[in-house]
């Protein structure tokens, strides 16, 4: 009986011990589950920032220089002059800039049309001649272009804000962007603002309390400078010029091919230039639109056919053309937008053989 008693109590431990040690196995593998589903989701977030900032911050602009300048003549007539100046600094491919920034300057107007007396006295109205002020404004360019390491955002930026902002952009990340310049007028403008000197014209400025220079100066000068560039076919040049699909200078933030989106490997089937959605979107060429409607994650989409090409124009926030219609070159066809399967305001364009397949690297044809 005693030992019966024993087998049963030995019996009863072992089983309880057995209950215990599968209780712990279990909170042991669902403690090895949720790191496991963790590290998932941080890949998978992280992937996905890392596409996103890709897509944001890696850019490969045009050549300024090649852009198809937009000034007044009261501004051409004096390409000779800077030229002959840039010459002097062994800078002569950035005429056009030049150009453009003395359009956002004066538009070709008055005494100092570079507005370069602050440069050379530190007070406005000293330069009291056009060929004083090239001589001048452009040194001073030159200077800025060198020490932004030829960056001419950060060029056209300081050449507003002053030399401090290269500084300060070297001292976060080394190159420009947008928010820097808002950034540091922010900083300024709080430095400065009780001298009354300084005051708030755009809207942008008036939202962000950035009123030191102007935060928009490098949108405003590169908006004289608009790209067109010459397609290249697969057995050579297509025989006519495509017209800039943005009226900005052509900024790629992706390129063709495999790339990672939402954590997951994905083929980008075309090229994607940055543009906000107050920018239009023109036809690169002539033809015929073969679709304009909602095409998933295309978003907003309108495909033009060019003879044996067609070309897609994605992710848009409006379309101002209709299936059937004849398109010229140049026509603005809608706007740029962040429909369908998009981070951000983009123009996701194609070139393909048909509707949905036969896609092309568009970068070649743009130059880039």
């Amino acid at each position: 009986m005693w030992s019966t008693v024993r087998q049963s109590a030995r019996f009863a431990v072992r089983m309880k011990w057995r209950l215990l040690t599968l209780k712990y196995r279990l909170i042991a593998l669902g403690i090895a589950l949720l790191l496991l589903l963790l590290i998932i989701l941080v890949a998978g977030i992280l992937d996905t920032l890392t596409g996103i900032e890709n897509e944001q911050a890696t850019q490969t602009p045009i050549a300024y220089s090649d852009a198809s300048l937009q000034v007044s003549d009261d501004v051409l007539q004096y390409r000779e002059a800077i030229a002959r100046e840039l010459k002097k600094e062994q800078l002569e491919g950035q005429t056009n800039v030049v150009l453009a920034l003395m359009m956002q300057e004066s538009g070709g107007h008055g005494n100092d049309p570079m507005q370069a007396s602050e440069s050379k006295c530190g007070r406005i109205g000293c330069i009291t001649s056009p060929d004083e002020s090239i001589r001048y404004g452009v040194k001073h360019f030159a200077s800025v272009f060198r020490q932004a390491n030829e960056d001419v955002k950060l060029t056209l930026q300081s050449y507003n804000f002053g030399g401090g902002f290269i500084d300060y952009v070297q001292e976060n990340g080394g190159r420009y962007t947008k928010q820097l310049a808002i950034s540091f007028s922010q900083m300024m403008y709080q430095r400065v603002k009780k001298s009354g000197i300084y005051q708030c014209h755009r809207p942008s400025a008036i939202e962000h309390q950035a009123c030191y220079g102007d935060i928009e100066y490098v949108d405003a000068v590169l908006r004289y400078l608009t790209p067109t560039v010459l397609a290249e076919g697969k057995t050579g040049p297509i025989k006519v010029k495509l017209h800039a699909p943005l009226d900005i200078p052509l900024q790629m933030t992706s390129g063709f091919g495999s790339r990672i989106v939402f954590g997951k490997t994905d083929v980008h089937t075309g090229i994607d230039f940055s543009c906000h959605d107050t920018d239009t979107v023109h036809a690169v060429r002539s033809g015929t639109v073969t679709y304009s409607g909602l095409r998933g994650p295309y978003g907003q989409l309108i495909q033009i056919k060019q003879g044996d090409w067609i070309t897609a124009y994605a992710h848009l926030s409006a379309r101002q053309v209709k299936t059937g219609q004849k398109i010229e070159a140049g026509q603005a066809i809608g706007m740029c937008g962040s429909t369908g399967r998009s981070t951000g305001n983009h123009l996701h364009i194609e070139f393909k053989t048909s509707d949905w397949s036969g896609h092309i690297d568009p970068a070649p044809l743009f130059s880039l």
